[in-house]
């Protein structure tokens, strides 16, 4: 998915100290309040050395202006090289808007098959021009009911993604507007038992052969707010057949996440579907925990036994993902009824 989405239990806590700490590998800000006269830290922040520096940079550049553009917000490390040749079409676009963007990779790994041709870039729909982003949908060929909704829509999105993903005649396009303040104003609202609301929308099209080739897909995402951990394991036990093998390997990195996670806190969990075919999924959030690629090494090594998809195959996606901050997992039943699990990490944060 298009971004590290923050937890609805930290809207509006205002620090009142902060601890920096470092391993070398990683940062961690711990946050927190006075209370009674004591300091209580209330919530970490892990950070790869290059975010870091990033975020040094950017509180510098505002301590000395306050109305001073972000340090890097026109501007992604992110080259044409950590693209696949596919996507850099998309990419050139998405860079002439002139803001910072995120970006994101990932494999998606099914039975005998691997598809790792997959990027999506994240942008903040406040910071680009309305008009730079229509011409980047216009110029990926999506459909003109599509783009007539995504403008609709577009005023209520905290962030836009642009997704490319490889396969068969040129793989295809992804376009997500995200729904973020919606979900927090639904948990404020109701933060007892929040009712499920909609995140994203996808609108999905081939990427070879313009807006009138191939058939055109809208998936719709929903957000259940706040689940347990173990609420969270017996939705995806209900997705999909107790023997899929997609099924084992999340609830096994569940409970690798889980076992970092706060007690009082929780993951993004998102169930998608679409009209038309027998799609079910999820989405599980878990930039918050920071695990790295490198850490599903045991549970992703099972699964492709499981898949017949050759140990060096994985060594090559490891070879490049592993020391990148893991992000999101996706799997359950795909729209032509195949099981998968696709891993998301990060190149870039938004």
């Amino acid at each position: 998915m298009p971004e590290r989405w923050l937890d609805p239990g930290i809207a509006g806590l205002r620090a009142e100290l902060c601890q920096v700490q470092s391993t070398g590998e990683e940062f961690a800000l711990l946050f927190g309040t006075h209370a009674g006269g004591a300091a209580r830290l209330e919530r970490r922040i892990l950070l790869s050395p290059l975010l870091a520096k990033q975020l040094a940079a950017t509180l510098a550049n505002l301590a000395r202006d306050p109305n001073a553009t972000p340090a890097g917000a026109s501007e992604s490390a992110a080259s044409d090289a950590d693209a696949p040749a596919g996507a850099r079409r998309m990419l050139g676009l998405v860079r002439a808007l002139g803001v910072g963007f995120g970006f994101e990779k990932s494999f998606k790994l099914s039975p005998g098959s691997v598809q790792d041709e997959r990027v999506i870039l994240g942008v903040r729909p406040e910071r680009a021009p309305r008009e730079g982003l229509l011409r980047i949908c216009r110029e990926l060929g999506m459909s003109k009911a599509h783009l007539e909704q995504f403008e609709a829509r577009l005023p209520e999105a905290n962030t836009v993604g642009f997704g490319f993903e490889g396969g068969r005649e040129g793989g295809a396009y992804k376009v997500y507007l995200e729904f973020w303040d919606r979900v927090v104003e639904r948990v404020r609202r109701e933060p007892s038992k929040p009712a499920p609301q909609l995140l994203f929308l996808g609108y999905k099209w081939p990427a070879g052969g313009g807006r009138s080739s191939g058939p055109l897909a809208l998936a719709e995402y929903t957000c259940h707010p706040l689940l347990a951990v173990e609420a969270i394991a017996r939705r995806l036990a209900a997705l999909y057949p107790r023997d899929s093998p997609s099924l084992a390997a999340a609830q096994e990195i569940l409970q690798l996440a889980a076992a970092r996670l706060g007690p009082d806190d929780s993951f993004v969990y998102v169930e998608a579907a679409e009209e038309g075919n027998p799609r079910r999924s999820f989405d599980l959030n878990f930039y918050k925990v920071g695990l790295h690629v490198a850490d599903l090494r045991t549970p992703l090594s099972r699964l492709c036994e499981r898949y017949s998809i050759p140990s060096a195959r994985l060594e090559s996606l490891l070879g490049e993902s592993a020391a990148r901050p893991f992000g999101h997992l996706s799997g359950g039943l795909g729209r032509e009824g195949e099981d998968f699990l696709t891993v998301y990490y990060e190149i870039e944060g938004l």
